[in-house]
């Protein structure tokens, strides 16, 4: 496909790429004895309601379009006015989750918000490789190309957890195309620790729990599948401290019924995420061995919860390495873009502005 001009031309491209359509879709209610032969209660398009149920708190107008990546096509929202900012969500993440920064954010970037491939309502298509380095490429070809169609340049590239390891994995690749890194609680920068029993015994509950479950499973995300019917409510009953921190924006079961879909459709890119990872917290190429080797000309901007299970340390040894950076805690916990957002939206829209960001970083560390 030839390249798009996004500010003369997208607009042509509504007819080929919009989803509009079929953001009103109804589910017509299946017979009761359909019912009971799918196990697992969740479809694209259940996931489409759920997602179009999250995203009507927007106030900004945007657009939905499903961009051609060759044989895959990747779910995409549009908005706002400025330089470009691209979010990349974290793993089981999808666009929806955004929906504390959007509006915000729209008012001084064009944001760019994507399902990961293999994630949300993106492609999923089967994940056969076998290395660490086929499912970095896995994801990462398949963003360039959707880059490329959008013909996106000098963009602020942002990226939690997952998100943010393959931000930057993106960004030491190409250097010449990204003009700021900004890693929102990173995944896959520390080695795995060689004394990984005695790690375990002071690491948290939750944590333990998280690895022990995705030692059985080929995924975390499993349990919520082999759960069938039960699953919808495993995400309410298990995980209440997930959708609390989206109640400043909803009060009812959209969240935990958003969650589950994303969690539940066939797996693809968790897939690809267990080829890159030694259970589960740990990264076969760490980019603690990488991105202090990233260009100088590249600002990079590191926002870590202060109460988050990630392990900042190597986030600010990083910052110290890279001249270019920054580094900031703030009150909140691994989702820190939802669990603190008034001040993850100021520190991503002061970022535009290395001297107002320091400014800002100072004045959050007195309220601390």
């Amino acid at each position: 496909m030839e390249k798009i001009n996004i500010e003369e031309e997208l607009s042509l491209l509504l007819d080929k790429w919009s989803v509009n359509e079929l953001e009103d879709v109804v589910i017509t209610p299946k017979p009761f004895y359909s019912r009971l032969l799918t196990w697992v209660p969740t479809s694209q398009e259940h996931l489409q309601l759920a997602e179009q149920r999250m995203l009507k708190h927007l106030k900004t107008p945007y657009k939905k379009y499903h961009i051609p990546t060759g044989d895959n096509k990747i779910n995409t929202i549009i908005m706002g006015q400025g330089p470009p900012l691209v979010l990349m969500h974290g793993y089981g993440g999808g666009i929806g989750l955004w929906i504390g920064n959007f509006d915000e954010l729209a008012e001084h970037y064009t944001v760019y918000a994507f399902d990961l491939l293999g994630f949300g309502r993106s492609s999923r298509p089967l994940f056969t490789g076998k290395t660490a380095e086929e499912a970095e490429s896995f994801f990462l070809d398949n963003f360039e190309a959707w880059r490329k169609n959008l013909n996106l340049n000098n963009f602020t590239l942002l990226g939690h957890s997952l998100g943010g390891y393959l931000s930057a994995c993106y960004t030491l690749k190409n250097p010449e195309i990204v003009s700021q890194l900004i890693l929102a609680d990173p995944w896959g920068l520390p080695k795995k620790p060689k004394d990984t029993e005695a790690n375990s015994r002071t690491s948290s509950i939750r944590w333990r729990i998280v690895t022990r479950m995705f030692s059985m499973l080929n995924s975390p995300l499993s349990a919520l599948r082999m759960a069938g019917p039960y699953g919808p409510g495993l995400v309410s009953r298990f995980r209440p401290d997930l959708l609390a921190k989206w109640s400043s924006f909803f009060h009812d079961n959209r969240v935990s019924d958003y969650i589950y879909h994303l969690s539940a459709q066939n797996p693809s890119g968790e897939l690809a995420f267990n080829q890159m990872a030694i259970p589960f917290g740990w990264a076969k190429n760490p980019l603690c061995d990488r991105l202090d080797k990233i260009s100088q000309s590249i600002h990079v901007v590191f926002i870590y919860g202060n109460k988050s299970w990630m392990d900042f340390r190597q986030g600010l040894l990083l910052s110290k390495k890279i001249k270019n950076s920054q580094f900031v805690t703030i009150p909140g916990g691994h989702h820190v873009y939802i669990d603190n957002w008034k001040a993850f939206n100021k520190l991503v829209i002061s970022a535009k502005n290395k001297g107002k960001l320091e400014e800002l970083i100072n004045n959050l560390s007195k309220d601390e």
